[in-house]
Formats: C-alpha cells, sequence, structure tokens
C-alpha cells in the first residue's frame, strides 16, 4: 500500500515544480521576427546619386535648351505651386517628329517621372503661375 502513496507524491511534487517554473520566472516579452523579402524600389533609389541637367523654377512658358542623356536612367521632377494649367512637353532633339505631352493638370500638384533613354532631348514648360522643374540624370 506505501508504493501507491508513493508516486501519487511524486506526482504532487512534479506537477507543483512545473508550476514554479512557469511562475518564477519572468514572462520574456516576444522578439519581433527578423525583417525578410526584398528592398523595395523606392528604398533603394534613396542610396542612389543623381546628377542635376536643368533646373527651372519660373512662372512664364519656356523651352530648356537641348541637354544630353548618357545615363542609364533619368528622371525629371515638376511641381505646379498654384492653380493653373501646367504643361510639359518633352522632344527628342535628333528626331523632330518625336514629342510626347508628360504632364498636363490645372490643380496645385507635384512628382516624379522615372525615364530611360540615352540621347538628347528638349523640354516645353507651359505655365503662367510659378512651377519647378528638376531634370536629373542616374549615375
Amino acid at each position: 500500500m506505501k508504493q501507491p502513496f508513493r508516486w501519487i507524491g511524486i506526482g504532487i511534487v512534479l506537477l507543483w515544480g512545473c508550476e514554479g517554473l512557469g511562475t518564477s520566472q519572468q514572462p520574456e516579452e516576444e522578439a519581433a521576427p527578423p525583417l525578410t523579402g526584398t528592398i523595395g524600389r523606392s528604398e533603394v533609389r534613396i542610396k542612389e546619386k543623381w546628377r542635376p541637367l536643368v533646373k527651372i523654377n519660373s512662372k512664364k512658358p519656356q523651352k530648356t535648351p537641348p541637354f544630353r542623356i548618357s545615363g542609364r536612367e533619368w528622371k525629371i521632377y515638376w511641381k505646379n505651386k498654384e492653380p493653373g494649367e501646367l504643361i510639359l512637353i518633352l522632344y527628342d532633339a535628333n528626331n523632330p517628329d518625336y514629342s510626347e505631352i508628360l504632364v498636363n493638370v490645372s490643380t496645385p500638384d507635384e512628382d516624379v517621372i522615372y525615364l530611360t533613354g540615352k540621347g538628347q532631348y528638349r523640354l516645353e514648360v507651359v505655365g503662367k503661375q510659378p512651377y519647378e522643374v528638376l531634370i536629373e540624370e542616374l549615375r
């Protein structure tokens, strides 16, 4: 009769010991899992080097002189600062038949247009309110 009692006693001691382990330690905060995946395009752009080619701060229509793109990518940042029509037209200086309207807005707005293609270009800006245009090449 002593053997069953002894097994019950050992079970109680084991059960009590397991409960003690859970309460004697402070619960650890869960560590955030490490980030995985690929770097997004916008995060990569932070580390890139851009060389300014043309900068315009004006409030009258104008055409840029021809500028040469020799890098793999370039961008046009534009900002329409006040209400009024702003149109940006891109011309290929070596192909007079080529033109493309890149921007046509009439409210205050701004954006960046990323382009590829080496060559020589001109930009025509139509606007009578304050605007800003910056053309940069990736180096």
